[in-house]
């Protein structure tokens, strides 16, 4: 269909030749390319249309157009007397409203808009609108012939059959899940596993939407006919910054990796997480490869109830250290189930704790990490911080011992090889969309060895890449500790040390001579300062940021992390910032916190059970809010119900506060912040970096 005047064209058009008409072509070519986001990045575009980079930002994204068609996003409301619906068109910001109700029945309408050529874009659409739709489709006939009353009743009995089932639970409706009457992507799905799911709302707070919106009455109740201009309003709401995450999702890249997917495999990736479609493209190559079917190969195993360690170790694993001698004679013994049911309950599958040089380890089925606490790390001196990971950890271990699915054997080995090797070229050669999308897929793999629904399903092959793992990068510590080095972590697949710069050459070999033995790689890189909260809760400064100042080279993680992930919740960013701002400027923290001028900053919330209801002020809010610490805000409190009373709990014991669900243009200023809590939580960060700092030097 044409398009902001260009015509369709086929995406297997010869390139353009150096003719009078060749700029005007390229340009063509170049917002062809723009509007089908079919996964390439920007240097790739300019290098096959042979476009100036200035000509190319005149064609910057101004549309959301996947698969040559217009993205529609939408949402709908379903109560037992009205259905409404509400469809935002990406490209031309225009509203289209469809109602079943008293006041108007919208259903031919509807279904002549869905069908039109549009992708359509929702949050949880698979699962509940798209079956509510489909079934619409379905039977437009005989519902347009009946009164209002019968076609909502029908659609609700519909969406409580969707919405009270359990997960996986579609036999009732999965002629209606699985319609294709329209083309539809899911940004749930996209996002998050079935095991792992993110409300709409909460996906809100941490993208900074300017309105955070439950709605404040009930599905299941007739809604009074002066209410539903309310509901839409709420509804519109929830499709806006439904696009709003479509949009931020598109500028990560997460929109051009799953069309790179689809491009170069065939497989609807749009709605799939990233270990869903890395899962897909292997069945299918897999199959490809070895001229099987997918529905025998879906069902394959290699299942084991328990997996005796010392058959998974390999045989070169040694320590010097009488310690790790211990550990490694304690793993041998056991013999680890590999099924939550056979593990005794309130216990580990295989746990093992132990000391060496005052720091604390734990080895296991899932991993190994060090067992720290507060510590600043600066090197004296004669001294440097470097950290050893191994590059690509589990792929590597099934690329170099063929450690795949046993009963899949050598043909996905290959197979995976291949897809290694494809990644590391793509990385190589810039092509970041194609090594980002390789590298997901590879990953994907040992998750799924471990997930009895898979069919690569191994415990037994994914025990050697994890207890191995582990073993390595005790090697590693070994011969740091017989070199003198204080260990600060280890972590999954890295270990971090301070070391002498008169025995780096001896560090070095120690780390050549590991991976001479494992045939795995090492990554190494210098630190000026490490600060440790825990484990996983630490900001380190990499070698070279005191010059350049680049803040690329301030490696965070944890509770250090200046920037909202995703569904992750959201904790006050200023206190982060202002704890790192203090290491490095050494700015008090109080002056750093009063002069920021962002109210984001400032922002956090709480995640909140269904079982609890939400008070402020003496009444019931929305269970879901966004709120600052203030002095002229009341406490906030989740409440739940039980047979002798209500339980109150209040999620901010330190201060109270003020709910901003609603962003606004008020001057930071004017809010009341209650700088004296962000400045004594920042501060008790530093204090307790700071004694453990005393105790070391």
């Amino acid at each position: 269909m044409p398009h902001n005047g260009y015509r369709r064209i086929d995406r297997k058009a010869r390139a353009p030749d150096d003719s009078s008409n060749g700029a005007e072509r390229r340009l063509q070519l170049a917002t062809h390319y723009r509007l089908k986001l079919q996964g390439r990045v920007v240097s790739e575009i300019r290098e096959r249309v042979r476009l100036p980079t200035a000509l190319y930002n005149q064609t910057s994204l101004r549309t959301m157009v996947i698969h040559n068609k217009p993205v529609i996003v939408y949402d709908i409301e379903v109560f037992p007397n009205v259905f409404h619906c509400t469809c935002k068109n990406t490209e031309t910001g225009e509203y289209n409203k469809f109602e079943i109700s008293q006041r108007r029945i919208d259903i031919d309408s509807l279904v002549e808009f869905f069908n039109r050529d549009y992708l359509f874009c929702g949050y949880n659409n698979k699962r509940y609108d798209d079956v509510v739709i489909n079934y619409i489709i379905m039977y437009r006939e005989p519902l347009s012939k009946s009164p209002y009353w019968r076609c909502t009743d029908s659609i609700y009995k519909l969406s409580q059959t969707v919405v009270l089932s359990k997960d996986g639970d579609t036999k009732v409706f999965r002629r209606w899940m699985f319609a294709n009457y329209f083309e539809s992507m899911d940004l749930l799905t996209m996002l998050f596993s079935s095991k792992l799911r993110v409300g709409l709302k909460e996906m809100q707070i941490t993208m900074f939407y300017h309105n955070v919106q439950e709605y404040d009455g009930d599905f299941n109740e007739f809604l009074p006919l002066n209410q539903i201009d309310k509901m839409i309003a709420y509804n519109i709401n929830d499709v806006d910054s439904t696009e709003q995450l479509l949009n931020t999702l598109q500028k990560k890249g997460e929109i051009d990796v799953r069309l790179f997917m689809e491009d170069e495999y065939n497989i609807n990736a749009l709605s799939m997480d990233s270990v869903k479609f890395g899962e897909t493209m292997l069945l299918k190559e897999y199959c490809k490869r070895t001229h099987q079917k997918e529905s025998i190969v879906s069902e394959q195993r290699s299942p084991m109830d328990y997996v005796p360690l010392k058959d998974v170790i390999l045989p070169f694993i040694t320590y010097k250290n009488p310690i790790l001698q211990g550990v490694l004679e304690d793993m041998k013994r056991q013999v680890v189930p590999t099924r939550k049911e056979l593990i005794p309950k309130g216990q580990k599958a295989y746990e093992k704790c132990f000391v060496i040089s005052k720091t604390r380890y734990s080895v296991g089925v899932g991993g190994i990490h060090s067992l720290n606490k507060p510590e600043i790390f600066v090197p004296s001196e004669g001294e440097y911080i470097g950290h050893a990971d191994v590059t690509s950890m589990y792929p590597s271990f099934i690329v170099q011992y063929k450690w795949v699915p046993r009963h899949l054997g050598k043909e996905f080995w290959e197979l995976y090889k291949h897809v290694y090797h494809e990644r590391i070229a793509a990385k190589r050669s810039g092509e970041s969309v194609k090594s980002t999308a390789l590298k997901l897929v590879l990953n994907s793999v040992t998750g799924k060895m471990q997930q009895e629904t898979s069919w690569m399903y191994d415990p037994f092959s994914v025990f050697k890449i994890r207890i191995n793992g582990q073993l390595v990068l005790l090697m590693l510590v070994d011969r740091l500790l017989q070199l003198g080095c204080r260990i600060v972590q280890v972590n999954t697949d890295g270990v971090m040390y301070v070391a002498k710069e008169a025995d780096r050459s001896g560090v070095q070999s120690a780390i050549h001579e590991v991976e001479q033995l494992t045939r795995l790689g090492f990554e190494t890189d210098d630190y000026e300062a490490f600060y440790q909260y825990a484990v996983n809760d630490y900001f380190g400064v990499v070698k070279g940021y005191s010059q350049s100042k680049n803040p690329k080279l301030i490696e965070k993680k944890g509770m250090f992390i200046t920037d909202a992930k995703l569904g992750k919740g959201l904790a006050p960013l200023i206190i982060p910032k202002a704890v790192i701002n203090y290491f490095l400027t050494k700015q008090d923290v109080s002056e750093f916190i009063k002069n920021a001028n962002n109210i984001d900053d400032f922002l956090m919330t709480q995640r909140v059970d269904k079982k609890f209801k939400v008070e402020y002020a003496d009444k019931y809010i929305q269970r879901i809010n966004r709120f600052y610490a203030s002095t002229n805000g009341h406490y906030l409190f989740k409440v739940k119900h039980e047979d002798d009373g209500p339980h109150y709990s209040n999620m901010l014991t330190k201060s109270g506060i003020t709910i901003l669900n609603k962003l606004d243009s008020k001057p930071i200023e004017d809010r009341k912040i209650n700088y004296s809590y962000y400045i004594s939580e920042a501060r008790k960060i530093i204090n307790d970096l700071k004694c453990r700092q005393l105790e070391l030097f």
